[in-house]
């Protein structure tokens, strides 16, 4: 029934304080909003923990819980270990592993426990990495201690997503068509795959960090020999992260479609599909402590820290003291790491002063806009109606949850977090049930979505064994390389499933005959020629997205072209697109479960009661109506 959240015991015009004429209940035009969604989550806060189906706690939704928890633990912890050495990288050390660890893991608890959608993943995402480089180099240009200074950053945004959710700000998200989803995701997909081939590639191609730059062992004669017997091995063992990467990527791609195999059976295949990245990472990580295996991969392990603990990337208290005057807590670990013609110079520690406080507004302004967009659309692709959702959606409470979770880092000197893509849409696919459909055309198969458990205990679990990661970080060094390569191919390409710019692209080149006629944006309405127009404007804000977030400086204004794909959907395109083409390519969305105006119950109806006649036909020649209708509605009928 349409008219009651699964779970809840009143209606939904009850449940979001309306009367039974449908008016909303009289309340301050700020915040009104919020108060809407704690309206619409409160009621089903304890069935998201006591149940898998939204009244009962079934044993196959417990599997479920179990299978998506391991799954989004790997999909979360191995980016989260490239962000961290990147980080480590690009601020010298002052952000690391167990920043990223602390801030993913932490940040993901809190959501899972006041979060009003539990099934959106938080953690630090690559363009928070590419923000968080770009901050250190213009508090470097600034002479502002780093920490201190992205503390501030991170309070200033924290307050602007506040403020946005209580002034209703948020409702801007439902301007937020497929046009640009598809384009964000796009993007995210690509960045995971692009960084997968330039780790495993560049020491192929290039050579990179195949010279020898440590000390010579004991007795070595022949440097030169010694070289090139260094570079020999490390190209040796460059190929052999290649080959594991592979490995691991067709596995994972293997078992995550296993449920169109004709092997085993169906329950099997469900397993292997629930556990893909865990089976294949496992196997293959397992395959590399062969002997021979071992030898060529060399230390081209996952790169780890040595302690183990709730201990920051150098010697500091984990909070940052804020204030005006405050000196870099970074002052000996930069004296340490800088050259003996600059240190010197390094020997009297940054000062906080007041106008850099100030100077961190903009930055702020552009975290915010990266997490408006970024987050609110993770949210939606968890949330897309092929998974049929049955719990409203909390976008603007969850988006005041994001801003009190970057501002409480900000406290304590870790990078921000939000909603992941692919991992949050990824995360709503392994709750749910699949099935497959065969296209009308017979190109291949479809995926449908049912029964999705809607609860926070996959969430928790996975967040917890995040945060837990901090004390088993020996444990995450035994993985290859290659295997963590592999995993950001298969995150990549599993990230494009279900967006419609990846389908649509490979039509372009796809023989016109065998183009698959029962694709919703090839209706007889539009012409290919403009379809071919709408991908190729996609496609190039993908690249323009993409090289702007690669060059440094500018990288810091990729939110703002992010951010402008909604006016161009609302303003542009209208100019070349007619209304039934926009429509056919880019259909409206309808609002949020929590925004709509629900109607009063209607009784349900009760089903009729099977007639042992056949045909329908009552003993003495009657139809049988059932045990709702009166007499005069039989005598109507008959």
């Amino acid at each position: 029934n349409r008219n009651r959240f699964c779970g809840a015991s009143k209606p939904v015009w009850r449940v979001l304080g309306m009367e039974k004429k449908g008016r909303r209940r009289r309340c301050s035009a700020v915040g009104k909003d919020v108060a809407a969604d704690l309206n619409g989550r409160i009621p089903l806060y304890k069935s998201d923990w006591l149940t898998t189906d939204g009244r009962h706690c079934r044993r196959s939704g417990v599997f479920k819980i179990a299978s998506a928890s391991l799954f989004s633990y790997i999909s979360s912890i191995l980016p989260a270990i490239v962000i961290g050495n990147i980080l480590d990288d690009q601020t010298d050390g002052q952000l690391g592993l167990p920043e990223v660890l602390i801030s993913t893991g932490g940040m993901g608890v809190v959501w899972a426990l006041v979060g009003g959608q539990p099934l959106c993943i938080i953690g630090v995402t690559m363009p928070v990495a590419i923000f968080t480089s770009v901050c250190y180099k213009l508090a470097e240009a600034l002479d502002a201690p780093f920490l201190p200074w992205l503390g501030w950053v991170c309070i200033f945004s924290g307050l602007m997503h506040i403020a946005l959710a209580i002034f209703g700000a948020v409702h801007f998200v439902n301007k937020t068509t497929a046009f640009s989803c598809e384009i964000f995701g796009f993007f995210i997909s690509v960045t995971y795959i692009w960084d997968a081939l330039v780790a495993l590639l560049d020491p192929i191609i290039t050579g990179k960090d195949l010279d020898f730059d440590g000390t010579y062992p004991p007795g070595t004669n022949d440097t030169v020999a010694y070289d090139e017997l260094y570079k020999t091995q490390q190209r040796g063992s460059a190929f052999t992260n290649l080959a594991l990467a592979g490995g691991t990527y067709v596995l994972c791609m293997a078992f995550h479609r296993a449920q169109r195999w004709r092997l085993f059976t169906p329950g099997v295949r469900v397993l292997l599909a629930d556990y893909a990245a865990a089976l294949s990472l496992g196997f293959l990580t397992a395959l590399s402590y062969i002997p021979v295996v071992d030898d060529a991969i060399g230390d081209k392990r996952l790169d780890v820290p040595d302690d183990n603990g709730l201990n920051p990337s150098f010697d500091r208290s984990w909070p940052v003291d804020l204030s005006a005057g405050a000196e870099d807590p970074a002052a000996e670990l930069i004296v340490e790491s800088a050259s003996n013609a600059t240190a010197a110079a390094l020997e009297e520690p940054l000062v906080l002063e007041a106008w850099q406080i100030a100077a961190s507004i903009l930055p702020a302004l552009m975290l915010t806009a990266l997490f408006f967009f970024d987050h609110n659309v993770s949210s939606k692709l968890a949330q897309d109606p092929k998974f049929h959702l049955q719990k409203p959606s909390a976008y603007h409470w969850d988006f005041s949850v994001l801003g009190l979770e970057v501002l409480l880092v900000g406290l304590f000197g870790v990078p921000p977090g939000n909603g992941l893509i692919p991992q949050a849409p990824l995360h709503t696919r392994a709750l749910a049930t699949v099935e497959l459909q065969e296209r009308a055309s017979g190109s291949g198969h479809k995926e449908t979505f049912h029964s999705v458990v809607e609860t926070r205990w996959s969430n928790l679990i996975q967040s917890t064994a995040v945060l837990c990661s901090v004390f088993a970080l020996p444990a995450i060094a035994v993985i290859p390389q290659g295997c963590l390569d592999g995993v950001f191919l298969f995150l990549g390409m599993a990230g494009f499933d279900g967006n419609e710019l990846w389908e649509r692209m490979w039509l372009m080149i796809t023989q016109p005959s065998l183009r698959a006629r029962e694709l919703r944006f090839m209706g007889a309405d539009t012409r290919y020629s403009r379809v071919q127009l709408y991908t190729a404007i996609q496609l190039a804000f993908v690249v323009l997205v993409f090289v702007l977030a690669k060059l440094p400086y500018i990288a810091v204004a990729f939110p703002l072209l992010i951010a402008v794909l909604i006016p161009c959907r609302i303003y542009w395109l209208p100019r070349l697109f007619t209304p039934a083409e926009l429509d056919a390519l880019d259909p409206p969305e309808p609002p949020p479960d929590s925004a709509r105006e629900p109607e009063p119950m209607s009784p349900r109806a009760e089903p009729a009661r099977p007639s042992p006649w056949p045909d329908g036909a009552a003993e003495g020649g009657g139809l049988h109506l059932g045990g709702s209708s009166t007499l005069s509605e039989a005598h109507q009928a008959l």
